[in-house]
């Protein structure tokens, strides 16, 4: 599980980076749009209705005309469908339009213009963060047990019992915690010690035995039950 969780912050991160690309993809093709684009006043002459996708809502889109330079008229579908809609029939909007290609023309605003940029970009940076901090959590997690096993003090514990942490939910499942019991490498003095998260229920396996805590010996809140002989990669 620590492995898959790893990978899906890649994952996270790599969808978030690929999104992040489109928008800005999204954005120079406006501005090579905009450099031969021609503008002219449109009037929205209907509003289509059409069901969202929940299949609840109706959503409605303006179809807009226009006389383009060569005095033909076109008509074009604005990009953004919503409710409530956007304009009124009558109303009158700026629209650029590609002279070699006027029937694919936009409405000049934000949302006729980037739309699309903006939902690539806004879902980018929510999954490039969120992918990070899966990252930068497990490599964290990875290099304190790595420390651990090099410096930690080592200390005789007491087995106690299992819990579900169920502060922490992952696809809907919440890990187990083992707790154990024994001298603090400082002081001497009784210490309760909590592994990291683990996937199953290993009780069975634990009850009645001795577990090896690693331990910062100035950190001693620093540690880490060491469970390798118990629970296998895989688990």
């Amino acid at each position: 599980m620590h492995k898959s969780i790893k990978l899906l912050g890649y994952v996270f991160a790599a969808a978030g980076v690929i999104m992040l690309l489109c928008g800005g993809a999204a954005f120079y093709y406006d501005g090579q749009f905009e450099q031969r684009a021609l503008h002219a006043q449109g009037v929205v002459t209907d509003l289509t209705r059409k069901r969202d996708s929940d299949g609840d809502g109706d959503l409605f889109t303006a179809i807009v005309q226009f006389t383009d330079a060569k005095g033909q008229h076109q008509e074009m579908a604005d990009r953004t469908s919503s409710n409530p809609p956007r304009f009124s029939r009558g109303d009158k909007v700026d629209v650029m339009y590609d002279p070699e290609s006027p029937s694919s023309a936009v409405i000049n605003d934000i949302w006729g213009r980037y739309l699309v940029a903006l939902i690539f970009g806004f879902l980018g940076a929510i999954f490039t963060i969120l992918g990070s901090i899966f990252i930068i959590i497990m490599r964290s997690n990875d290099s304190k047990i790595k420390w651990l096993q090099r410096f930690g003090t080592p200390v005789e514990a007491d087995f106690l019992h299992v819990y579900l942490d169920e502060s922490v939910k992952i696809n809907g499942a919440s890990p187990f915690r083992v707790v154990a019991q024994g001298a603090d490498p400082a002081t001497g003095a009784l210490t309760r010690y909590e592994s990291g998260k683990i996937w199953i229920d290993p009780t069975a396996r634990l009850t009645g035995k001795k577990l090896r805590v690693l331990v910062d010996p100035k950190k001693p809140k620093r540690h880490m039950i060491d469970l390798s002989t118990t629970i296998t990669p895989s688990e």
